[in-house]
């Protein structure tokens, strides 16, 4: 029954996280690039992700807690690093990449590069920018979709038909 309740909260979470991402990266982005205006594609994604940022670590928090209790609770820690554990090992490297994104990368360098950027005065090619952001969200969306993938086949097996 827990490992029940505690595998819905990891899905929606899941759900949430990487819908997200998907939201962004096919919506948002393109969305953006075809803005010609630099300052108001800058204002726009900034509102956009003020709001989501938060939500995004969230759910990464979700994610995680709720991974790892089932992790150690179903006792498939102890495949982790054994060829069965490759779906697992995969998901768990893919969850550790997004921590640091959400929670070191991005509000720590990320943001000061940009600060540094604005008070230097420094021109920025705005375009280059986001489309280099929307290259690196599509290969983000590509592997989270893979891990999602990869958990369906840890917990239902590899059978496909």
């Amino acid at each position: 029954m827990l490992y029940s309740i505690v595998h819905i909260i990891h899905v929606l979470g899941v759900i949430l996280w990487i819908g997200g991402l998907a939201f962004i990266t096919i919506i948002v982005f393109p969305t953006l690039l075809k803005t010609t205006d630099p300052l108001q594609k800058v204002l726009q994604f900034q509102r956009i992700e003020h709001r989501f940022a938060p939500q995004a670590r969230l759910y990464n928090l979700v994610v995680g807690i709720s991974g790892f209790t089932m992790m150690f609770g179903m006792g498939w820690h102890q495949i982790l690093f054994t060829p069965q554990g490759v779906p697992l090992m995969f998901m768990l490297i893919v969850w550790v990449f997004w921590a640091v994104m959400l929670f070191g990368l991005e509000p720590l360098v990320i943001k000061r590069m940009l600060d540094r950027m604005a008070s230097s005065g420094e021109e920025m090619d705005i375009d280059g920018v986001f489309r280099r952001m929307n290259r690196l969200h599509w290969v983000m969306l590509v592997i989270s979709l893979a891990a999602s993938a990869a958990g369906a086949v840890l917990v239902h097996g590899p059978r496909l038909f």
